[in-house]
């Protein structure tokens, strides 16, 4: 009888519980719908670039710029009139993706740009590419990177985000600092402080840093912790940019022809740069055409960022020994190590005593502080061998492997 008693309380606790979250506001609601408490700064135009860093990026604080983008060419002459009437390289292609509610495993088809221009009002495709080269000159890097240190090597990609309007992302975080801003149309970012609310934020797809969670209908009852969580809500229109600051966790949407680029640049600088080598008048001659940008891969195979990766490990186990920490950067799969014969084991221990400064059998946050950069070299050299070992696998068509989460 006490067994049936209990079995009932605890279900009667579950079924109370659950009813709570349906009742909550913005359950089945799209993303964002109820809480969005937040506000966020705004300036006119780009600030002056120690204002820039020192107030946001470094405190990691986004920020609207209005009126921003209508320095650039771009927002005078960017009509598909223009797009047709450049010259494109024959060979040239651009990514389509044909959903216009991400599915990151939707088909992703590759056509001329001219082609794209021609047939996106009627076809509800979606261009996310990097700005062709033939009409880089007409967007100016934003006044306020305008900086020896990021010029210099930090920049990692830029992205032209073309539609006819109607397109929601899924929720994901950036492992970069981003600009993104807008010449056509209007954009809503529904965005969440990881530092605030970072937990209450199921990432459940690691693997490419997004959340499973239908945009359009929030199930209370699969993703819980959103209910308690206070979003910001952002709308911009044309001539806008927004600071998105590294992991800050964000959502989309476009309404109206749209048209946006958008600027990632590596987070990894240090906060003692010095800020006065910036320009302190903009730069209108420098464009995307006169800067060079690195590319995700270098970037993720940098020291910086495996720095990063391995503190996020850290940060959120409990007693970090090597089981957990194995299990946090393989996960599940280790049975691609094991059938393939790769010696994961032997690597990953040393990688392990390479960070486990006082041998007691833990990795801590603050022997990572403690870490000098020679030792975060030869972590990197590790990685390195891993992955080659793991691509050679791959390449004898042995399946996929992939971080449990990405560097």
């Amino acid at each position: 009888m006490k067994i049936e008693t209990c079995f009932l309380i605890v279900l009667a606790f579950v079924f109370t519980h659950t009813r709570e979250l349906t009742q909550e506001p913005g359950h089945l609601k799209p993303f964002g719908f109820a809480k969005s408490t937040q506000t966020c700064d705004e300036v006119d135009n780009f600030p002056p670039p120690d204002v820039f860093f020192n107030e946001y990026v470094f405190k990691r604080k986004p920020l609207v710029m209005r009126n921003a983008a209508k320095l650039s060419p771009a927002f005078r002459t960017w009509t598909d009139d223009y797009f047709l009437q450049v010259e494109e390289p024959s060979n040239h292609l651009v990514s389509v993706e044909t959903e216009k509610k991400e599915d990151r495993s939707q088909e992703v088809r590759e056509m001329p740009f001219s082609e794209f221009v021609s047939s996106y009002n009627t076809s509800g495709i979606y261009m996310v590419n990097p700005v062709p080269p033939f009409i880089r000159q007409d967007i100016i890097l934003p006044c306020c990177m305008q900086c020896p240190f990021i010029v210099e090597g930090k920049l990692v990609e830029n992205i032209m985000w073309f539609s006819s309007g109607g397109t929601k992302s899924v929720v994901h975080t950036d492992s970069v600092e981003n600009i993104n801003c807008l010449y056509r149309g209007d954009k809503q970012f529904v965005m969440v402080d990881p530092d605030e609310y970072g937990d209450k934020v199921d990432i459940d797809h690691p693997e490419g840093s997004y959340s499973g969670v239908d945009v359009d209908s929030v199930d209370y009852t699969n993703y819980p912790g959103l209910a308690d969580v206070e979003f910001y809500t952002i709308n911009i229109t044309a001539g806008d940019c927004l600071f998105i600051p590294y992991k800050w966790i964000h959502q989309v949407r476009s309404f109206g022809n749209n048209l946006a680029v958008n600027i990632w640049w590596n987070h990894f600088i240090p906060k003692d740069v010095s800020l006065e080598s910036c320009n302190k008048d903009c730069d209108l001659q420098m464009t995307l055409r006169r800067v060079d940008f690195r590319g995700f891969d270098q970037v993720m195979e940098s020291v910086d960022a495996i720095k990063d990766h391995v503190y996020a490990l850290v940060s959120r186990l409990t007693d970090c020994d090597y089981n957990k920490f194995l299990n946090g950067l393989i996960g599940e799969d280790i049975k691609f190590l094991k059938d393939n014969n790769i010696p994961y084991d032997l690597l990953m221990r040393k990688m392990f005593q390479e960070m486990d400064l006082d041998e007691d059998g833990y990795i801590h946050e603050k022997e990572l502080d403690k870490l000098e950069e020679q030792s975060w070299v030869r972590v990197q050299q590790i990685m390195e061998e891993f992955s080659s070992l793991i691509k050679d696998a791959e390449s004898l068509d042995n399946g996929e492997f992939r971080f449990k989460d990405e560097l």
